[in-house]
């Protein structure tokens, strides 16, 4: 049993919703996930009689699924609260009086059971009834997303290029599906992979909830697969070797080709446990651009007899972790907001190039003037310098603005978002104004580009 603690009662003069009026402490204990978009619950309430005691318990559980979260079970993770503090705020505190008030929260509620029995206590002054409940979840969220109270997903960035997600099976998965090139068995063949009838599933029906739930849609993998498929399109992942070990290999060049910027990658896997067969699987999410982890966790189905559908543990599988994955992804953007946008940034000299990043200014050498840009530029310091030479330079942990002021064509000041292939070509500009040679900018990914410098960007390598 997980104890949510109601709110502490407001002084103020008009007359409050009683979940801030009159506080309850509540239990909230955590069934199962229902229907798509709605959790079973079991709750407590209180008052003098049944029928109150019963309407005060539902107010309890839209409570605690917007300030409090719902409780986890062996089958499903914590679902975090909605709402960002355990308390409106001043700008919202109207609201919600209206919401519980008005009996607008009971839109949210359904199959509300009749407590008996040992759901039924005696206490001073009345009763108290635990009650099972079925809370919309998904509809709760949306209806709070509309109306301004909280932020959803796709709004976290506010004007900021809003990052793109890909999704992949995990490359460990079809490596042990033997879902590799003919010719080169270390590497992942997509195409067989997504040939997977269970793998097909899990990737549409997870892709049809970004797109219907959190109102994020995705890039679809074999639409890129279609669009890129040619052997320089391959060999391309070559050059996408930072320098540091970190080649990209099919996915990340995949990832590149789609402009991707989290990749989220899943483990099914099919178990027996006493006779019953159920379903695990692992959902992890990359950052591509900087390679930290965004979210991991795995999850199952629920164990039975017979072979059955594995698709239908799968969907129940990511119904169990849906709701703390979107938290873990919008406390991503949200940091991202504070912080600043974190990219990685690579100069590298070309090879005919007159000059290297040692050639000495009036100041220093010109790695110390291009690391002086950056530090100026970046919205929280702290950026970090790679193993850098007199060909090469790298950067990493650099956190720039999402939005930046800048003249359009016409010489009128704009706010625009920023990326990594932004900042890069402000940064290219401002070496070539200083050492009077052209620069090329590659923008890999949202989070990061390499800068040639030598190299005229209007020109292409061959």
């Amino acid at each position: 049993m997980v104890a949510c603690m109601a709110l502490p009662v407001f002084a103020a003069k008009e007359k409050h919703a009683a979940v801030f009026e009159a506080p309850q402490a509540y239990s909230c204990v955590f069934i199962n996930v229902a229907t798509a978009g709605t959790k079973n619950v079991k709750v407590s309430g209180e008052a003098k009689k049944k029928d109150a005691a019963i309407e005060r318990a539902g107010m309890n559980a839209i409570h605690a699924a917007i300030f409090q979260g719902l409780p986890g079970g062996s089958n499903g993770q914590p679902t975090p609260a909605l709402y960002p503090s355990t308390q409106p705020s001043a700008d919202h505190m109207q609201y919600f009086d209206d919401f519980f008030n008005s009996g607008q929260y009971t839109n949210y509620l359904t199959q509300v059971a009749n407590p008996s029995g040992k759901d039924m206590t005696e206490i001073k002054g009345g009763l108290r009834v635990k009650v099972e409940i079925q809370v919309m979840f998904d509809k709760l969220r949306s209806d709070l997303v509309a109306a301004g109270i909280i932020k959803g997903l796709a709004d976290a960035l506010e004007g900021a290029q809003k990052p793109t997600i890909m999704i992949f099976p995990d490359d460990d998965w079809c490596k042990a599906n033997n879902y590799v090139m003919d010719d080169n068995p270390k590497t992942v063949d997509y195409d067989k992979a997504l040939a997977d009838v269970n793998m097909k599933d899990l990737i549409n029906e997870f892709d049809n909830f970004m797109k219907t739930v959190a109102n994020f849609p995705t890039e679809r993998l074999d639409a890129t697969l279609k669009d890129y498929r040619n052997e320089k399109a391959w060999a391309a992942a070559d050059e996408m070797d930072d320098g540091e070990g970190n080649a990209g290999g099919a996915r990340e060049m995949l990832a590149s080709a789609a402009s991707a910027d989290i990749v989220i990658a899943f483990y099914p896997e099919t178990r027996m446990d006493a006779g019953k067969q159920y379903v695990v699987f692992r959902i992890s999410a990359i950052d591509v651009s900087t390679n930290k982890s965004v979210y991991s966790m795995s999850a199952q189905g629920t164990a039975t007899y017979g072979s059955g559908q594995m698709v239908n543990q799968l969907k129940e599988a990511i119904l169990n972790v849906k709701d703390e994955f979107l938290s873990s992804l919008q406390s991503t953007f949200n940091d991202m907001q504070k912080k600043g946008r974190e990219v990685r940034i690579t100069i590298q000299r070309k090879e005919n190039c007159p000059i290297n990043f040692a050639k000495r200014y009036e100041a220093g050498p010109l790695s110390q003037y291009i690391y002086d840009w950056i530090e100026e530029e970046v919205q929280t310091p702290g950026f970090t310098p790679g193993k850098n030479t007199a060909n090469k330079l790298m950067y990493k942990q650099i956190y720039i603005p999402l939005i930046i002021e800048r003249k359009n064509t016409k010489g009128k000041v704009v706010r625009s978002a920023q990326t990594a292939g932004d900042f890069a070509t402000r940064l290219a500009d401002y070496i070539t104004e200083l050492t009077g040679q052209p620069c090329r900018v590659d923008a890999r990914s949202i989070g990061y580009a390499v800068i040639t410098l030598g190299q005229d960007d209007s020109l292409s390598d061959e």
